[in-house]
């Protein structure tokens, strides 16, 4: 596209496709022209912007106020309505719409002419317990959230940074953008990075959270403390005692861990019991009664199987009652 408006993307089909993330060449199309053409980059995202914000059902009362607007409009430039329908048919419609509750929205709130970075939505991708799924953002950053995980992240990021919040664990593999940050928020700290390759375990109700570095450089900082890892190094941060070590870690179980596989090292039974119920979708109580410490792997046996292994290598017999994880002596 020459010489590109506001006005022209928001009216043109195939950014609209974009924009709605509906499969179709014109997504790549537009996803290669953003980033050949970074020029523009504000421009369309303010643009992607309105036509998000535009989606929003409004009330008839709107419409039809906003319809009145469009057409007053038209009639004082003499543009034939008829000829200009019949020629972009069927988009014709969402761009008339699109242009005149963007006349009606901007004369109501002069407010969002001077906002010099739109509202962007916010996607909040929520992983069910036993399933694993894979995310690639806008940026080309790819995901892997594990299961009972939470990711929110925007739409579009903005120009200066590139920021999303995590619950729960993920493999991140960050694209490199040097003027453009990658900050991830959990609840204890906030990982920093450029572009690398990392896990980070870092689930609300878990005693401990982790980031562990395969490649590139992260810095982790919270109020109180701020420190540089490099690849083979894991943050490990103890909630209770609130303190953190640097330790070296086995990249192989790192990466086994984000396929599924569990690695348990002297876990106690809330350990297994949480790990369990997210992997199997079942239900755990702590029980300050169950004495645990239990080494070993869970791959990718059913739940009977890995029942029958607790049950064989512990003192305990571990059963299921209404779908939860019952560990009686033996």
């Amino acid at each position: 596209m020459d010489n590109p408006t506001l006005e022209k993307l928001i009216c043109d089909p195939s950014f609209v496709e974009y924009c709605l993330d509906r499969e179709s060449e014109n997504v790549t199309y537009w996803k290669t022209w953003i980033e050949e053409n970074p020029q523009y980059e504000d421009l369309t995202i303010a643009s992607k912007a309105l036509v998000l914000q535009l989606q929003a059902m409004p009330s008839e009362d709107e419409i039809a106020m906003a319809r009145r607007r469009l057409y007053q409009a038209i009639d004082e430039v003499k543009v034939n309505r008829k000829i200009l329908f019949r020629k972009w048919f069927p988009y014709a419609a969402a761009c008339v719409l699109l242009l005149g509750l963007s006349i009606f929205l901007f004369q109501q709130s002069p407010d969002m002419l001077q906002s010099p970075s739109p509202k962007v939505a916010v996607v909040k991708q929520y992983v069910p317990a036993g399933k694993y799924m894979n995310v690639q953002l806008t940026d080309g950053t790819k995901v892997r959230l594990g299961p009972t995980s939470t990711l929110d992240y925007p739409q579009q990021f903005a120009a200066s940074e590139r920021k999303v919040r995590l619950k729960g664990e993920a493999f991140f593999d960050v694209a490199h953008r040097k003027d453009q940050p990658f900050t991830i928020e959990t609840g204890e700290f906030q990982v920093k990075v450029l572009g690398t390759s990392f896990n980070i375990h870092a689930f609300e109700e878990d005693k401990v959270a982790k980031i562990a570095l395969f490649t590139g450089k992260v810095e982790i900082f919270n109020n109180s403390m701020r420190l540089i890892i490099l690849p083979g190094q894991a943050f490990v941060y103890d909630k209770v005692l609130d303190k953190y070590t640097i330790e070296s870690f086995d990249q192989g179980q790192e990466r086994e861990t984000m396929n599924g596989v569990l690695h348990f090292n002297h876990a106690t039974y809330s350990d297994i019991g949480q790990q369990l119920a997210r992997k199997y979708g079942i239900s755990f109580q702590a029980d300050a009664d169950v004495d645990l410490d239990f080494s070993g792997t869970i791959a990718h046996e059913n739940l009977d199987q890995v029942l029958d292994k607790l049950t064989l290598t512990t003192s305990y017999r571990f059963f299921l009652e209404s779908n939860t994880l019952i560990a009686h002596k033996k």
